[in-house]
């Protein structure tokens, strides 16, 4: 696929190009059909074909009785057509004989209670029977269409760990989570000391006693619960390169492989960046539903392309009504074009959409594809027909550039773990934060990377970083470097409160980061009523402040905005330190949203960052992509709203790339539409 470099820098690849794809299940329509649907789709413009996720049962409806020869007559029906296919391991979906045979494959809850089978993604990823048998099966198809000149790609597994049977709590998983420990600690008297078990007579003596966080009395150790989402992501990067490793060993064709997931942020166990090591390319499913979930669906699209720094592909698009947010409702006549050049505009160079055809039958009947069940062409396709011609005929007005991205927002799935393990009274939700400081970016017109811990962060001019409760030496070198360049950081409460261990020790907090934000935290209050926290700029008001409040003390900083009530009123809630060319916020509590607004505000202004200057309404989308040397400045335009917007250039004139006509200082956006805008560097008189 060829190497690109950080989000930050965009990208320039020669032959890469825009590719349309859909989901297809063969095995749910009788070989008759097949060569309709394939002379359909080729006539649609597809030009790949993603299969066989669900056909377990099919390929394997025995034990050890395996059927592949159906599946390399569809996939020879397609190829006739011009498609190549995106092949999906099956190890999503067990058959029912799996489980009868083997009753122990099935996911534990963590009050001990086994989940029934009869739908999907019910499997224990550390379960020896199920990996005997995800281990058969993806042997056989490797074996068998490794070296299929027809093979597009590979995708592993669906979805992986979604939803509540993400987490185990089985008889193996304790005993697999008591050798990761091993591995770990070295010794149990390390453990001990490193978590902290005198605590209320927790002490181990030897390895077998150390149990999974199940339902106890009360909440289990901290330590304990920390590791053990360690633990969990670890084995699904496992299970991951379990099935990559095979098929690399069995095909001499170098066919990427690829995981399809949700947003990362929707998979809060499974740390993302870790995952992505291990794919050729990122691949995300994409449902925007509605105009409520914008932030969710910009966020997951953002997510995917930082995650490798470069193109990603969109393995599931919504084509049709779909559950995703809520009870499923057709998209408006537009919205699918709308949704496509969205994924385009934010770096997806595959879009495939799900599914080609309506299901009818089973879970998933009435999440509508481009086909309705009788497969008769109508709106939905004629509409992303057209909309697919469009965009590769158009594709090479932004081939090549990425979104500008001056503001980055790292995240630390370790953090995020500990704050699940930890009771700090307020509970503050790690992932909420994030979003919201994504979401203040967006209603401005900026794009954000999101980063790791271990990420450059050269090229970023404001880097945000969301309750870092974990504030290891490391992180604290490498933001202080940042800040020393020039940068500017935005950090938020808590931070630095906890070990790499999940214990305080004679931590104080934001403990590593001290130095650098100016500050210490003396104490920490969860108000019973919300306070309000008061801007130096007396003119902005008060903002609401719920949840955590840290009451500051001034080591270097200087305060910017303070609490209004309780017996820390007066003191401060925003601070800001200076370090050589750079600056460090720090934001004490947890804002509403207007009083995230502000600060993030403050901050860009602090970065010299300005916001995209014609941005009205918040539903209309604005994407600027990062120009080539010498080239025009460019901009997506996408109105979600269900009535018309106009976008006024401030004087600036330019051209619209899609329709190929002038824009003369505004241009009035129909509902659902998508422009693309080169704007002259010169304004109107």
């Amino acid at each position: 696929m060829g190497m690109v470099t950080q989000c930050g820098e965009g990208y320039v690849e020669e032959g890469r190009q825009m590719k349309i794809g859909v989901a297809y299940y063969p095995e749910q329509w009788p070989p008759s059909r097949w060569e309709s649907d394939a002379r359909t789709m080729a006539q649609f413009g597809a030009d790949v074909v993603r299969i066989g996720e669900f056909a377990w049962s099919r390929l394997e409806p025995r034990r050890e009785r395996i059927e592949t020869d159906w599946l390399e007559d569809a996939i020879t029906v397609l190829a006739g057509h011009g498609m190549q296919v995106i092949l999906c391991t099956p190890t999503a979906a067990p058959p029912p004989w799996l489980f009868n045979r083997h009753k122990s494959i099935l996911p534990m809850r963590p009050n001990g209670t086994q989940f029934y089978y009869g739908s999907r993604r019910h499997v224990c990823l550390n379960n020896p029977a199920y990996l005997k048998y995800v281990r058969r099966i993806v042997t056989e198809l490797a074996r068998r269409f490794g070296n299929n000149s027809n093979i597009f790609a590979w995708q592993i597994d669906n979805e992986l760990s979604l939803g509540d049977t993400g987490t185990c709590y089985c008889d193996e998983c304790e005993q697999a989570f008591r050798m990761w420990l091993k591995r770990r600690y070295g010794t149990i008297d390390r453990l001990n000391k490193l978590w902290g078990t005198a605590f209320w007579s927790q002490e181990f003596v030897d390895w077998h006693e150390v149990p999974a966080p199940r339902e106890t009395a009360e909440a289990p150790h901290p330590s304990l619960l920390l590791d053990y989402r360690r633990f969990t992501s670890a084995q699904a990067r496992s299970f991951v390169k379990r099935q990559k490793d095979i098929i690399n060993e069995c095909s001499q064709r170098e066919a990427p492989v690829t995981v399809n997931e949700p947003c990362a942020t929707a998979l809060p166990h499974i740390n993302a960046f870790s995952i992505a090591e291990l794919q050729d390319i990122v691949s995300l499913n994409n449902y925007p539903s509605h105009v409520s979930r914008l932030p969710e669906t910009v966020m997951g699209l953002d997510f995917a392309r930082s995650l490798q720094g470069g193109p990603f592909w969109v393995i599931e698009q919504q084509a049709g009504a779909a559950s995703a947010g809520g009870a499923p409702g057709q998209p408006n006549p537009g919205q699918l074009r709308l949704w496509a050049y969205q994924a385009a505009a934010r770096g997806a160079e595959l879009i495939c959409f799900f599914r080609w055809r309506t299901a009818v039958a089973g879970q998933q009947m009435h999440e509508y594809g481009i086909l309705d069940p009788d497969g008769v062409p109508r709106r939905r396709y004629d509409e992303l027909k057209r909309t697919v011609a469009e965009i590769k005929e158009k594709h090479s007005a932004w081939e090549g550039q990425l979104p500008l991205s001056r503001a980055a927002i790292c995240v630390d799935f370790d953090s995020a773990w500990a704050l699940q393990s930890t009771q700090m009274g307020s509970d503050p939700d790690y992932f909420t934060q994030v979003a919201q400081f994504h979401d203040s970016l967006r209603r401005r017109g900026l794009t954000a990377d999101f980063v790791s811990g271990r990420s450059d962060l050269d090229g970023y001019e404001l880097v945000v970083v969301p309750m870092p409760l974990i504030a290891t030496s490391g992180m604290a070198k490498q933001l202080e470097i940042y800040v020393r360049r020039g940068g500017t950081l935005l950090v938020t409460a808590p931070a630095g409160h906890v070990s790499g261990s999940n214990t305080t020790g004679d931590i104080r907090p934001p403990g590593t980061l001290s130095s650098l934000l100016g500050v210490e935290i003396k104490e920490y209050d969860n108000p019973a009523e919300s306070n309000e926290v008061v801007f130096e700029d007396t003119d902005a008001g008060s903002f609401s402040a719920s949840g955590i409040c840290c009451i500051l003390e001034l080591r270097g900083a200087r305060s910017l905005a303070g609490y209004k009530r309780g017996y820390y009123s007066g003191t401060p809630a925003l601070t800001a330190s200076e370090a050589e060319g750079g600056r460090a916020i720090f934001l004490g509590t947890t804002l509403s949203r207007s009083g995230i607004d502000k600060v993030v505000g403050q901050a860009l202004e602090a970065a010299g960052v300005e916001p995209v200057e014609w941005t009205a309404e918040e539903n209309v989308e604005v994407v600027e992509l990062r120009a080539n040397a010498g080239g025009a400045r460019k901009l997506f335009l996408l109105n979600h709203c269900a009535r018309s917007q106009v976008v006024d250039f401030a004087g600036m004139s330019g051209r619209e790339l899609l329709s190929e006509t002038p824009v003369q200082g505004r241009i009035e956006l129909a509902p659902y539409q998508t422009v693309l805008v080169e704007l002259s560097e010169e304004k109107q008189e």
